[in-house]
């Protein structure tokens, strides 16, 4: 059998094909069953235990990527190492689980759902199945998504409108220390030195600098927007 696919670059992805539909669709299948079994089978214990492993294995694939492009001779400092968002999200969620941090949760709460939700929707994927990094974008884009709801639905955790303004205050903190990173490496992390190819939110955010002051009027837009449906569930549901 012929593995060269797994590890072959190519750039042959197409947003919106069955692929994209694919890749999405598989994951939430299984988001769905997940968040069944933490809310109706698993004991408290059980619940807080498959979620730290779930989110474990997400950071696993995550630094995969990092070890095959060293293993492989092609790793790219400037590229290569997990400092993206997504990137950096499921080690703060493993943390977070660990902890029982409400905290942390809030934070990257709203990270997740109006940031990497949007990766899905307009993904910067290149690569086609069966390539790593197919395999790695779907499983960080619609895992964590996953982990959000569950930390809400299942773990029982309520987000309020204080916690959009600090994730928002976290991300500027976070988004800082890497924007010298990327001057410190030539790179482009969380694209806070150049957009990223065409074809995403960014399009219409304006040029550099000005897509960052954009990005941040629409940071505080969207973590409220994402906030609603759970505050109306919470209302619903827990009307004291």
């Amino acid at each position: 059998m012929n593995f060269s696919g797994f590890y072959t670059d190519n750039t042959d992805f197409v947003a919106y094909s069955q692929e994209h539909f694919w890749g999405v669709s598989v994951v939430l299948l299984f988001g769905i069953w997940f968040l069944y079994m933490g809310k109706y089978r698993w004991s408290e214990q059980a619940q807080w235990k498959n979620a730290i492993i779930f989110t474990s294995v997400l950071y696993a694939v995550q630094l995969f990527k990092t070890c095959i492009r060293i293993y492989l001779g092609n790793f790219d400092s400037a590229t290569d190492l997990p400092l993206e968002l997504c990137n950096i999200i499921p080690l703060i969620m493993i943390i977070a689980l660990w902890r029982k941090s409400r905290t942390l949760l809030s934070v990257i709460f709203f990270w997740i759902m109006a940031g990497t939700i949007q990766a899905n929707i307009t993904p910067t994927l290149l690569n086609t199945f069966p390539h790593y990094e197919w395999i790695r974008y779907w499983a960080i884009h619609t895992g964590l998504p996953i982990m959000a709801i569950y930390s809400f639905y299942v773990l029982g955790f309520r987000y309020t409108f204080r916690d959009i303004v600090r994730s928002a205050l976290a991300m500027n903190i976070v988004a800082a220390i890497i924007y010298m990173i990327n001057i410190s490496l030539d790179a482009n992390y969380m694209y806070l030195v150049a957009k990223p190819p065409p074809g995403t939110i960014y399009d219409i955010l304006g040029p550099w600098p000005w897509y960052i002051v954009s990005l941040e009027i629409a940071l505080l837009i969207f973590f409220s927007i994402a906030y609603l449906p759970f505050r109306l569930y919470s209302y619903l549901h827990d009307p004291a």
